[in-house]
């Protein structure tokens, strides 16, 4: 007899990409799920369409290209972990007031996704859109601005508890010197308005930025701290202290590279167990994308509306820490919003002809285990109503607006 890994797979795709998308589960299940772990970690992502429209002329600006892509069942790992990192090392079109910019920040950090964390937080600390948003442009060493320094500690390294003034402060002074011309887009350090004389940070002698993301990298606290980020990222729990410190070990072993300690992450049993199934919301991207899928929608623009609608446009976080994680995505506003969606599924043909038209309607939005409050509604609605076309189409329309869909 065949293996079914359909639930963990479903499971698997549900945390490393936006989906799964009809089929995908199916096909993946062949092979089973170290198989399926195989391909999702080692996967070579489906080539990017061009490039989206940026601040001339008419076309699709970059929230509606990126969602478009997410719904690329061959996007990959590589996608999620674009908008985990868009989600830490955050910048807002608002404030930057311009979208080339943000997509040269954009392909930062698509580029370095599961590349290495020293190298991209190098970048990015420069990067013009950074710079705009967190007011290093421009910064002087007569009065330096302190924002990029603390974020640098509290969110992307460190942690709030191990940041001081003292630390904020000489960060700062070391960070400034950096301009951008709005004209351009480009970033450039003059020496004149930047420190001469080295400052101590963390424990270090630091003159530049480069010193200053060096020194916080380098620091004990950085490796655990950013390796617990990701390790919630797709468990949805904290690790406990020795795993922690084990992922931690890990992270500063591989020299800061990424892809190990995701792979790590990924691949741990823990993993696919009861208490992880589940045991988050879907944050609007995440959702919509599965659920257009399901009804078979490819109307980029109302889905684009439909994440805004719920919170969560790409490029326009709610502040510097990003969107968060956590049941706020299953509140009643959002509940209407998935309804909504749900009373646009079609009659899918395979729904309608289906000797078991509530299980055909799971399939679709690859939903292998669900609540016992749920296969009863959906039980009921089916001996409701005996016409198969209205049926597959409510069906659907149930399983897509289910509490069971708006998890992750």
């Amino acid at each position: 007899m065949a293996v079914d890994d359909r639930a963990a797979i479903a499971h698997l795709l549900r945390r490393t990409g936006f989906g799964p998308f009809p089929g995908q589960v199916e096909a993946l299940n062949a092979g089973g799920l170290a198989a399926a772990v195989d391909a999702v970690l080692n996967g070579t992502p489906s080539p990017l369409p061009a490039a989206p429209t940026l601040d001339d002329g008419d076309g699709e600006r970059p929230p509606e290209w990126w969602i478009r892509r997410m719904r690329d069942p061959g996007a990959g790992l590589v996608e999620k972990m674009t908008w985990f990192w868009h989600g830490l090392l955050t910048t807002e079109y608002f404030k930057v007031g311009s979208w080339r910019q943000l997509w040269d920040q954009h392909q930062l950090l698509r580029r370095n996704a599961l590349g290495n964390y020293r190298t991209m937080l190098q970048e990015i600390t420069i990067d013009p859109a950074m710079l705009i948003y967190l007011d290093g442009d421009p910064s002087e060493a007569v009065d330096p601005n302190e924002n990029y320094s603390r974020e640098l500690q509290e969110l992307f390294t460190i942690g709030v508890e191990h940041v001081t003034e003292e630390n904020v402060k000489a960060g700062a002074k070391a960070l400034a010197g950096w301009d951008v011309n709005w004209q351009t887009g480009v970033a450039t350090f003059y020496p004149a308005h930047a420190i001469s004389t080295p400052v101590m940070f963390l424990g270090r002698s630091c003159l530049r930025a480069e010193d200053v993301v060096n020194a916080a990298i380098d620091h004990p606290a950085c490796a655990p701290f950013v390796a617990a980020k990701l390790y919630r990222y797709f468990h949805g729990v904290e690790p406990d202290p020795t795993r922690k410190a084990q992922l931690g070990d890990l992270f500063r072993a591989e020299g800061y590279e990424i892809f190990p300690l995701v792979d790590a992450i990924i691949r741990d049993p823990a993993l696919f167990g009861a208490d992880r199934r589940f045991n988050r919301a879907r944050t609007p991207v995440e959702y919509a994308s599965a659920a257009f899928a399901a009804i078979a929608n490819d109307d980029i623009r109302w889905e684009t509306d439909v994440v805004d609608e719920m919170g969560q446009l790409p490029f326009f976080p709610p502040n510097v820490a990003g969107w968060p994680l956590g049941n706020r995505w299953l509140a009643a506003n959002v509940a209407v919003l998935r309804a909504h969606i749900g009373n646009e599924a079609p009659a899918i043909p395979a729904i309608v002809d289906a000797a078991d038209p509530v299980q055909a309607a799971l399939d679709r939005c690859a939903l292998y285990e669900v609540s016992p409050r749920t296969r009863d509604a959906l039980n009921t609605a089916r001996a409701a109503l005996p016409n198969p076309t209205v049926r597959a189409r409510m069906l659907l329309g149930l399983v897509v607006s289910s509490p069971d869909m708006a998890l992750a």
